[in-house]
């Protein structure tokens, strides 16, 4: 048989299987619950094994099988310390929150009602539909803004279909409404088709996988790799797309079109790259332009060598291979060969 009992409006009504009070020294009424117990404040409600209430503080502790519902927001774990008057509750033991469609788990999360936020300790993992998972020691979780705010050894990985991410720095902000993640502090990008991105603070967006790199960025790939004060990615099934890069561009590519490949140096003030399948397909460079081109196939054999410097050039590519180079602007050149025999 279920007992019940209620102790006036606005403070805990329960039901349990059985149910004892006692009056503390300070007047206090403690109720003790066991079995079936339900517990509301008429604003969240808490299922569990046992607990017990302090009626006139407005605090109770649950044990075993403890589950909170509120608004939008249910909970799970081992134990759970609630202050009413506080606004806290204090869920420890493979504490979970859920918030609509994300999950956040941990040894134990503090759920601040009145701030609707959470602070989540140890072995830290959110999950969600577009978040994927992140991980880390120390989170804190804000429900008005539904972001995830991760400041030890944050983690953040990521799979659609066969391309998947893998995001750490020091800190790691991620807001699932906006599909952003900002990594900040010794960020390092990682794709499954070999792409690494580093940064001081790194921006990455879901929707169109736009890649925003500031501070010493750098983009490293098979293909070679690209630096400057400024750098913005645009990402497709894990390979780049285009990408720009804004002060002291400087980098080096592959040309893997040809046997043995060639090579390509650069350096400029603003450079704009386009890939096509994951080959370059055109170079557009502006500012104090330097370009160094070392032929592959059979004119590697001759160790052909063209420089050219000016204030704007454009290369465009065959296969992946330099079919053309236009330059304007001061223009200077060389080129030179090993002559046959010589």
């Amino acid at each position: 048989m279920l007992a019940a009992f209620s102790a006036g409006p606005g403070v805990f009504t329960a039901t349990a299987r059985t149910a004892s009070g006692a009056e503390a020294p300070d007047g206090e009424t403690v109720i003790y619950l066991s079995g079936d117990v339900e517990v509301t404040d008429g604003e969240i409600t808490v299922d569990s094994d046992s607990g017990v209430v302090w009626q006139s503080s407005g605090r109770a502790v649950f044990v075993g099988s403890v589950s909170v519902d509120a608004d939008t927001v249910t909970a799970t774990g081992d134990r759970l310390e609630y202050d009413r008057t506080a606004g806290t509750a204090i869920l420890s033991g493979n504490a979970v929150l859920m918030d609509e469609e994300d999950r956040l788990r941990a040894a134990e999360v503090t759920w601040f009602r009145f701030a609707d936020k959470a602070i989540a300790r140890d072995s830290v993992v959110m999950t969600g539909p577009w978040i994927g998972s992140v991980q880390g020691d120390y989170a804190v979780y804000d429900a008005s803004r539904r972001s995830l705010f991760v400041t030890a050894s944050p983690v953040l990985r990521r799979t659609e279909g066969a391309d998947s991410m893998t995001i750490t720095a020091d800190r790691l902000e991620f807001l699932p409404d906006s599909d952003r993640a900002e990594a900040q502090g010794n960020a390092v990008l990682v794709t499954s088709s070999g792409i690494t991105a580093s940064a001081e603070l790194l921006r990455y967006t879901g929707d169109g996988e736009l890649l925003e790199m500031l501070g010493s960025p750098r983009l490293v790939s098979s293909d070679g790799e690209m630096s400057g004060n400024w750098m913005q990615a645009l990402l497709r099934q894990g390979q780049i797309e285009s990408l720009r890069v804004e002060g002291a561009a400087d980098g080096h590519m592959t040309d893997r079109g040809v046997d043995p490949p060639g090579e390509t140096w650069f350096s400029s003030e603003r450079a704009f790259f386009a890939f096509e399948g994951g080959s370059p397909d055109s170079v557009d460079l502006s500012g104090s332009v330097n370009l160094t081109i070392r032929s592959g196939g059979e004119a590697a054999s001759r160790q052909e060598s063209n420089t050219v410097s000016g204030d704007h050039l454009v290369v465009r590519y065959d296969g992946g291979s330099p079919e053309t180079v236009t330059v304007t602007g001061s223009v200077k050149g060389t080129y030179s060969y090993a002559r046959e025999g010589a």
